[in-house]
């Protein structure tokens, strides 16, 4: 059975890396990066948050298309409590489509978090563009959002939670599989 892997969590955690990782795995597998397709969409620059609702409806077309076709699709995707159009539309394609939904958040202390921000290296223009909004020293910006995602996992109590605190991506992986692997098993 086709599996819709939802992969939220902050800005840094490794969401797009192993969405990446386990698409080049597993041949077949859409890795769904909606950030890609916001810069897509003309426009983004100006008005962001409207580009991103526009590449959220894209992305559930093609997600629908390739679940029905009997293959994985991977979502590195933050979602907290102030979408607009929160991503449990994208929990209602698989379901629709007669896929599994698997919603794993990766987690970071925060003192490791504002690290990993500071470090990263933006892969693309929508990437550089959210990073120096997430940099900026007079916005309480990140603090918001850590508290809408808590927020919205209050009330997600069959997300799998995987903390990468101290870890790297290999350990992150392997613990990601692992708890994917656990889930399959279960249905």
């Amino acid at each position: 059975m086709a599996r819709l892997i939802h992969l939220n969590g902050l800005s840094r955690t490794g969401k797009s890396t192993l969405a990446r990782r386990y698409a080049d795995e597993h041949p077949g597998t859409l890795a769904l990066d909606l950030d890609v397709l916001t810069g897509l969409i003309g426009g983004w620059k100006e008005n962001f948050f409207e580009a991103l609702e526009i590449a959220r409806g894209h992305g559930r077309d093609m997600a629908a298309r390739h679940l029905r076709d009997g293959h994985d699709v991977i979502l590195p995707q933050l979602v907290t409590v102030h979408d607009r159009d929160p991503d449990p539309a994208f929990e209602a394609v698989a379901v629709a489509t007669g896929a599994t939904y698997v919603e794993v958040v990766l987690l970071v202390d925060d003192h490791e978090h504002l690290q990993r921000l500071h470090g990263k290296r933006p892969a693309n223009a929508v990437e550089a563009r959210l990073q120096t909004m997430l940099e900026d020293p007079d916005s309480d910006l990140v603090d918001r959002i850590r508290g809408h995602l808590a927020e919205y996992l209050a009330g997600r109590p069959h997300a799998i939670r995987l903390d990468t605190t101290g870890i790297g991506v290999d350990e992150s992986y392997t613990r990601f599989l692992n708890a994917v692997d656990v889930t399959q098993q279960r249905k």
